[in-house]
């Protein structure tokens, strides 16, 4: 696995889950699917420029970024509102 990579599994894993969380009722107490996953992953990899730019400093988890991204929804890239968009649709 690159190095790279490696670094960054922990936020990556922060953010899927934080994503997954989105999606869920308030009430809902389940593990993110290997689709919510790879949904989050497109997420950091199209939206990686807006996140630092708009949610630099917010921590992972607990939905934070993901609600970050959409606050700032009109400003961030449009690749980046549609892959934020796919990621907390069923």
């Amino acid at each position: 696995m690159p190095k790279t990579l490696t670094r960054r599994l922990p936020a990556l894993a922060a953010l899927g889950a934080t994503l997954a969380l989105c999606t869920l009722p308030a009430h809902a107490q389940t593990q993110p699917t290997p689709e919510m996953r790879a949904k989050a992953y497109k997420v950091i990899r199209v939206c990686k420029a807006d996140i630092q730019r708009f949610c630099k400093g917010i921590e992972y988890g607990g939905g934070r970024v993901a609600q970050c991204l959409q606050q700032h929804e009109a400003s961030v890239k449009p690749d980046c509102r549609t892959a934020l968009s796919e990621a907390v649709t069923n």
